[in-house]
């Protein structure tokens, strides 16, 4: 495995020309050769040349090198060589508005896993977001209880107070929609995948198929989230009527009663961090 830096602005462009696929190609291509040039040896044509060096099919070569030819972000040269323009390239002729960030992606032997770390990056981004949102809530929910006990607030935290006392935000309405943790549903994962705001059971699995890749791939892990509902309780007919209004199966039995299993927190490894 190697992992490989593309430009925001890069994988914006790339990923709406042709989605994970297209960023995948470009980034295999970029962690080829670190000259960014492939050299051609011999009679050999571009495919043959571009799957000795990255050894990728050729039905993948063919699918996605045309695309990039005529994006104009790897070229041919007259000898035959085949050069893949750099992030200097990029930000000189690609469209993009706002400052340039450099994102980091896993280059696999296998392509299909290296089209899984192209859709990471957008998994990465909703649960940083996420950690960022749940960050300001608790900031929101520590300020207003320090004003309710009359204790001194800094100037910075006054501010908060006051916009949140003017808009009529209560402790309790806080609390009642505050999560301490970061999570992703299956449908939300296949939402990332496919880009797609299509609701069905077959759509949830592959949202799941998509979040056990991600762990397969060590690039999230996910913790499941219990509590117990009903201690010393059996009663299947409660358990059944519950998920029935919820639709979502979150009540089970367990040893010590009836347990309630919210969305698991799902969160970034170490080695994404």
């Amino acid at each position: 495995m190697k992992k490989v830096y593309v430009t925001n602005i890069e994988y914006d462009f790339l990923f709406n020309e042709g989605g994970d696929g297209l960023v995948a190609f470009f980034a295999t291509l970029r962690s080829s050769k670190p000259n960014v040039v492939i050299k051609k040896v011999g009679k050999k044509g571009s495919v043959v040349t571009v799957k000795e060096a990255t050894g990728l099919s050729r039905t993948t070569i063919q699918k996605y090198l045309p695309t990039l030819l005529e994006l104009g972000m790897v070229s041919i040269h007259h000898n035959g060589n085949i050069a893949i323009h750099g992030r200097k390239w990029s930000s000189k002729h690609l469209p993009g508005i706002g400052k340039t960030k450099l994102i980091p992606i896993q280059v696999h032997k296998k392509f299909t896993d290296t089209k899984i770390c192209s859709a990471f990056v957008r998994v990465h981004s909703r649960l940083k977001k996420q950690e960022r949102q749940i960050e300001r809530k608790a900031k929101r929910i520590e300020v207003l209880r320090t004003h309710s006990k009359g204790r001194w607030l800094s100037k910075s935290d006054y501010r908060i107070c006051r916009k949140l006392l003017r808009r009529g935000i209560t402790i309790k309405e806080l609390e009642s929609k505050y999560r301490s943790y970061s999570t992703i549903s299956n449908l939300s994962f296949h939402k990332i995948l496919k880009d797609s705001q299509i609701a069905s059971d077959c759509n949830a699995n592959s949202g799941k198929h998509f979040k056990l890749k991600l762990i397969e791939l060590g690039l999230i892990q996910q913790q499941r989230i219990s509590f117990l509902k009903c201690p010393n309780t059996n009663d299947c007919e409660y358990i059944e009527h519950q998920n029935s209004l919820s639709g979502i199966g979150g009540f089970h039995q367990g040893f010590k009663g009836i347990y309630h299993e919210y969305s698991p927190k799902i969160e970034l490894t170490s080695v994404c961090l």
